[in-house]
């Protein structure tokens, strides 16, 4: 059962910025003072986000990582745990990446808890799992959350694919069994996230808000496949990513890989769903900030798409960064890959030069404030 615009708005406790939020044109650009001009091709590599196998700063995986910074070929990097493992070699492999490419993205999941690739074993600041940090009170926490910034900042990091904007059920298996989540009610997570990103941005790391539209109540983990959240989800979800969107917080927002069929009737996953992306988040909410994919590599998109459907539905649908971890079937010439689809889907009228046009000037924006 899908929802008119009205019933959006009062489910999202919007009702009384209607007004506002009309007239919001998810179609128009950000503004920017200047907007460099690109060629197309450079357009799209710099709307991925590749990951790499391999932990050693002199190895393989390595070199072609930095071939593909120095080439232009990617917009950035991801680092996971298999690529940090230990301290040295991880922070050796961070600089080598980070000297190939000063502006390039360099992401890692840095949230805590069980989800903290830099960890205390590794000589890092060990940053608690939500649950455990909410005891502790929210100035001990931004505290926390600053000198972990400082720590990721040095490392060569400027992007942190957190924090976890969901609300807190036990029942969860991917957010709330971990206690990922800062609890069940969306303004103190709002308040505990808005505190977290003004930690890192001031770092100058962009922070990564997810996932929206929320998975705390979801059953099931996107990891390993497809989870439909259509009996559990409520607007109520929502409501953490809408403040921090109006509290000037949200300036990078990831979708997560769940079907939700009161908002996709076709029963898209939200990463490949217009409706949701452009529909209820842009449109409807008004968030003019980018849009990154979860890693397109999960047993959610995996399983049921080529890499190819995935980066062309995910860009129709609104994405304006590509995560692709490229782990579980390495692919060593999926930036050309990536290059050949979208022009393809560009010349057979799918995608629109215009549409990655769009994700490039909000990237622009981006930059323009974590690096300001």
């Amino acid at each position: 059962m899908t929802m008119d615009r009205r019933q959006l708005l009062a489910g999202l406790g919007l009702a009384g910025a209607g007004a506002g939020l009309a007239s919001a044109q998810p179609e128009h650009l950000p503004r920017i003072a200047e907007v460099p001009v690109r060629p197309l091709e450079a357009q799209i590599a710099r709307l991925i986000v590749m990951g790499f196998v391999g932990a050693d700063p002199g190895g393989e995986g390595a070199d072609a990582m930095v071939r593909h910074l120095e080439e232009r070929s990617i917009g950035g990097v991801l680092m996971l745990r298999h690529n940090a493992r230990e301290r040295d070699p991880a922070l050796a492999l961070a600089a080598r990446l980070r000297a190939a490419s000063a502006d390039a993205w360099l992401a890692i999941d840095q949230e805590g808890g069980v989800v903290q690739r830099l960890n205390a074993e590794m000589g890092f600041t060990r940053i608690p799992r939500a649950t455990e940090l909410t005891m502790r009170g929210l100035e001990a926490g931004a505290e926390l959350f600053a000198v972990a910034a400082r720590e990721l900042a040095d490392a060569g990091f400027n992007m942190n694919l957190a924090p976890i904007a969901d609300l807190y059920d036990p029942a969860n298996d991917a957010i709330g069994q971990y206690g990922r989540a800062y609890g069940p009610d969306p303004d103190s997570v709002a308040t505990w996230c808005a505190a977290f990103i003004e930690a890192f941005e001031a770092q100058g790391v962009a922070c990564a808000i997810k996932h929206f539209p929320g998975h705390g109540r979801s059953r099931g983990d996107s990891h390993d496949g497809y989870v439909d959240i259509s009996d559990t989800w409520t607007f109520e979800e929502a409501a953490p990513f809408g403040q921090l969107m109006r509290s000037g917080h949200a300036h990078l927002m990831m979708g997560a890989h769940l079907i939700n069929r009161r908002l996709e009737p076709d029963g898209l996953p939200v990463t490949l769903s217009r409706r949701v992306l452009h529909g209820l988040l842009r449109q409807v909410m008004g968030y003019e900030g980018v849009v990154i994919t979860d890693d397109l590599d999960m047993g959610a998109i995996r399983h049921h798409y080529t890499r190819e459907q995935a980066v062309i539905g995910a860009l129709k649908a609104g994405n304006d960064l590509l995560l692709i971890s490229n782990s579980a079937n390495p692919d060593p010439d999926l930036p050309a890959n990536v290059q050949r689809w979208v022009m393809a889907a560009i010349e057979r009228g799918e995608l629109s030069q215009e549409r990655i046009t769009q994700a490039n000037q909000r990237l622009d924006a981006l930059e323009g404030h974590v690096r300001g």
